[in-house]
């Protein structure tokens, strides 16, 4: 490392950064960052656990990196698979150590986010296709990319089955009197 990178060190200005790469060039921007010397963090995922073939970039085209941008923000932006530094105009706005703490806080010891599965009686928010933006509840996964998802109509629950990449878990509350019948017809047996 020469000793231009050497003076990061000195700096007290350390902070976390947003950085945007060229297209797919998350792991070659990582890595260079990394041969610098800079601590970095590309959060990824696997859409099917276990599989180590559907892995992919939790924020695509981005990757996070820790240094101080008075000492080395030129030569960050200027570094091999990275296309700039998130900010306003010629300054970098650094992310509070508190985000990268939460993204670290849900990776397991394989080094992935761990996604949270819905479980059985979760409210879920459909997020695309035909049924995008209703509610439902989380009745039950069919395969590994299909899911199903009891939806509250006029006159009685209707199961609806979409792809599992559709649904996200929703903080709110979704029981109607046909849903929790339903649920605990389920629950009895």
């Amino acid at each position: 490392m020469d000793d231009t990178l050497n003076t990061y060190g000195l700096c007290d200005q350390m902070h976390w950064y947003v950085v945007r790469t060229k297209p797919k060039q998350e792991m070659r921007a990582e890595l260079n960052l990394r041969l610098w010397g800079l601590e970095t963090l590309l959060p990824m995922v696997r859409d099917v656990p276990g599989d180590g073939r559907s892995i992919q970039m939790l924020f695509p085209s981005y990757i996070f990196a820790r240094f101080c941008a008075s000492a080395l923000l030129p030569r960050v932006r200027f570094a091999r698979g990275v296309q700039t530094v998130i900010g306003l105009g010629e300054y970098a706005t650094p992310v509070d150590d508190t985000i990268i703490a939460a993204i670290r806080g849900r990776m397991s010891d394989d080094g992935f986010v761990r996604i949270e599965e819905p479980q059985p009686g979760d409210t879920v928010r459909i997020a695309d296709g035909p049924f995008k933006s209703l509610l439902g509840l989380f009745e039950r996964r069919r395969g590994s990319d299909r899911a199903v998802i009891l939806l509250a109509t006029i006159a009685a629950t209707v199961r609806v089955e979409v792809a599992s990449t559709v649904i996200r878990r929703s903080s709110g509350s979704y029981r109607t009197p046909h849903i929790t019948n339903v649920m605990d017809a389920q629950a009895r047996g």
